[in-house]
């Protein structure tokens, strides 16, 4: 290979190479400043989602505290059986399988579920006396209160629109709402 050819190979080769060099260094700069400047959600060990709790009156700490996603793509009149129910719409998207399953191993004379979440979500809850929804309490964090019979209930938190995912806090309390 004659000089001038090798010299212009060996240049060719080494803009590859910086080109090369600089396409990783450039797009782990852009990777860095982009997973800087985007908060994602990171899990905590602590926190456990979709769990299933057993109460009896008088529990504590009050409020009993469950976390989840809220959302999926199955309508809440499928899993209610109903349109409507003394607590609500039965309106939104929940997940084929329940979020949680409470189970009150007493009668509660009173006790209100409400979920706490930055989204419009809505709550499927059916058991021992038939199915309840409610779509938000004018703030767009659904609650269902009242008397309960011994069992196990099955809850859904869901989105109002199809396909939306909230973090949610689902809060169990004996106190009254005003």
């Amino acid at each position: 290979m004659p000089q001038s050819t090798l010299k212009t190979f060996k240049w060719q080769l080494s803009l590859i190479s910086a080109i090369a060099l600089c396409s990783v260094a450039c797009s782990n700069s852009i990777l860095t400043a982009i997973a800087q400047t985007v908060k994602t959600p990171s899990p905590k060990s602590d926190v456990t989602l979709f769990e299933n709790i057993k109460i009896l009156p008088s529990f504590k700490p009050d409020p009993q505290v469950l976390r989840g996603i809220s959302g999926g793509t199955d309508e809440v009149q499928k899993h209610s059986g109903k349109a409507q129910t003394e607590t609500g719409s039965c309106i939104g998207f929940i997940d084929a399988n329940p979020d949680h399953r409470i189970t009150m191993l007493t009668e509660f004379e009173y006790l209100n579920i409400k979920v706490r979440s930055s989204g419009d979500t809505v709550l499927l809850v059916r058991g021992p006396g038939g199915s309840w929804c409610s779509d938000d309490e004018g703030d767009r964090n659904p609650s269902i209160g009242g008397k309960w019979l011994p069992g196990t209930y099955e809850v859904w938190v869901g989105s109002y629109e199809k396909n939306a995912s909230f973090p949610y806090l689902l809060e169990l309390t004996e106190t009254r709402q005003k």
